[in-house]
């Protein structure tokens, strides 16, 4: 059984890329597992102040009172990243690549410097051209050392997303 957090960065609790979460987590449930997804448009989280603090102190990020906290917590958590969003200008909405950027201060924290997790990328698009995204994912994924477990990149692809679910033990 893996624990597994799902960083939702669509608008739309009823859109495209929510559906292919909710399959997701349909076939992830489905295996043993447990997850927890984070509907990052409803969260106040602040954007990253490029101050480097958590660098210096790996105390964490100096932005202690926003919503990341609860994103941190199960970062810590989990084995298993899945990052869910719908392509905006080629990649990632802004609010998922907040909260991306935001992770820098997780990394920096003491015991979650270099820790390796599992992820997977749920994504939708109005047309068929994801190499923006699928490049700034495989950056993310290789600075980090993180295996990625798959993506399943489209509109009604919900038996893919199922399927992956599944796949994760």
């Amino acid at each position: 059984m893996s624990k597994i957090i799902i960083l939702n960065g669509s608008s739309r609790k009823n859109g495209f890329t929510s559906s292919l979460v909710n399959s997701f987590i349909e076939g992830a449930e489905n295996s043993g597992n447990e997850v927890r997804e984070h509907f990052i448009h409803e969260m106040n989280i602040n954007y990253c102040l490029g101050c480097d603090k958590c660098m210096e102190t790996r105390e964490g990020c100096v932005q202690k009172k926003d919503d990341m906290n609860m994103i941190y917590e199960d970062l810590t958590w989990a084995d298993v990243v899945v990052f869910a969003s719908p392509e905006y200008w080629g990649t990632f909405t802004a609010e998922l690549k907040t909260a991306i950027d935001r992770m820098f201060g997780w990394f920096n924290l003491g015991e979650n410097f270099g820790a390796k997790k599992d992820c997977a990328l749920l994504m939708t698009a109005r047309g068929d051209d994801y190499s923006m995204a699928l490049g700034q994912y495989n950056i993310f994924t290789q600075f980090l050392q993180w295996k990625d477990l798959g993506m399943v990149l489209g509109r009604n692809k919900e038996d893919e997303a199922k399927k992956l679910g599944e796949s994760i033990k």
